[in-house]
């Protein structure tokens, strides 16, 4: 059975995930298709517009056939670690047999040449890579700049975020030998990054009238209401005035210039965002920056362990996908975390709850309690 993932966090859905999404089963001829999503935090440092079950029922209303769950150690960590984190559990489950990834160039050979060059690091390399550290250029910028003095022609790659994450996945891939295929599905009209930072403005203005032709139509009823960074700030200021101050460098993303920084900048009236932006400098970038804050937040220590399973948000009721996945899969699907032992899930939980607290002091949502809560299942 040809079993094709995407990895998304559809913040929010739109109709660029939408055609990734129908091409990536007709470009594979997939049985099935299933969506690795990140809950309710995301990749830079911030929490998602709305809540994970609502983005996973985004998800199978537009074709998906079953919706697993990124921890939130990978969903928030670098662009190396995050795909390093989805592309592990997408080849423990055994069963995936092909992703399919969006990004700025469909030139597989390229995306697949620089990987290898990078997961090699040659010498020369990292003597490029450390002096451009030294120099105080951010580690993106460094690493640019190593990349165009040895590997002139892919160096642009590492221009866009979608193809850093593209050569990224390669990585991971070559790293674990797995036999998970790749494809490249080159981004139609606007950039996915573009296009999804519009939809959440205008979302934040409560401008729902202007997602008219962006989104699928199903998508304005899944939009409620939207979180923002700054909903955190009190959780992140009480975390950041009662840690131990020698604690901080403790937690993933956070280094000593960034722990002073922090401890700088930080007061009793401070935001989220005012706080990330104060503390960013030329080489900590300000989604660097969000990122430690939120692993602060969110007590994600440095190489804090993935859970040793797999959490189900969704799935589309009457197909094989996940029935192949548990068939073969090494990690156990969960479908709600009081099945499964508390201490193995604790950041899961934690974060989910976190948001439910927001969510409510806000908005006065009451999402599903993460302990007891099912996945979504969808009628054909």
């Amino acid at each position: 059975m040809n079993i094709t993932a995407l990895i998304t966090e559809y913040n929010p859905f739109h109709n660029g995930h939408l055609y990734h999404l129908q091409q990536a089963r007709a470009l594979t001829g997939a049985h099935g298709v299933m969506v690795l999503m990140s809950g309710n935090f995301v990749q830079r440092g911030l929490p998602a517009l709305v809540d994970k079950y609502r983005r996973a029922e985004m998800a199978l209303r537009a074709g998906a056939d079953a919706v697993l769950e990124l921890p939130v150690a990978a969903a928030t960590a670098s662009a190396e670690g995050f795909a390093a984190g989805a592309v592990s559990l997408l080849h423990q489950l055994g069963a995936v047999t092909d992703l399919v990834y969006g990004c700025e160039t469909a030139d597989l050979g390229q995306i697949h040449r620089l990987a290898a060059f990078l997961l090699r690091e040659p010498p020369a390399f990292r003597q490029a890579l450390q002096a451009g550290l030294r120099r105080g250029l951010s580690f993106p910028a460094a690493r640019y700049q190593a990349v165009q003095g040895l590997l002139p022609d892919a160096a642009p790659l590492l221009c866009s975020p979608n193809n850093i994450l593209a050569v990224e996945y390669h990585k991971a891939l070559l790293r674990l030998h797995s036999p998970i295929r790749p494809h490249a599905l080159q981004r139609q009209g606007a950039g996915y990054h573009e296009s999804a930072s519009t939809l959440r403005r205008l979302l934040a203005e409560g401008n729902t009238a202007g997602l008219a032709g962006q989104v699928p139509g199903f998508v304005p009823a899944l939009l409620p209401y939207a979180m923002d960074a700054d909903d955190f700030s009190q959780m992140l200021l009480y975390r950041l005035f009662t840690l131990p101050e020698a604690e901080l460098t403790s937690f993933a993303d956070v280094t000593p210039e960034l722990a002073a920084r922090i401890l700088r900048f930080r007061s009793p009236d401070q935001t989220f965002r005012r706080l990330a932006s104060q503390v960013k400098t030329p080489a900590h970038t300000l989604t660097r920056v969000q990122r430690a804050l939120l692993h602060i937040l969110l007590d994600i220590k440095k190489g804090e362990p993935l859970p040793p399973a797999v959490r189900l948000l969704g799935l589309r009721q009457g197909t094989e996908t996940l029935r192949a996945v548990k068939r073969r899969s090494r990690l156990p699907v969960v479908t709600k975390y009081a099945d499964f032992p508390a201490e193995l899930t604790a950041p899961e939980r934690r974060a989910a709850d976190l948001y439910r607290l927001a969510a409510w002091n806000r908005h006065g949502i009451l999402l599903p309690d993460e302990y007891h809560a099912g996945p979504l299942v969808l009628s054909p």
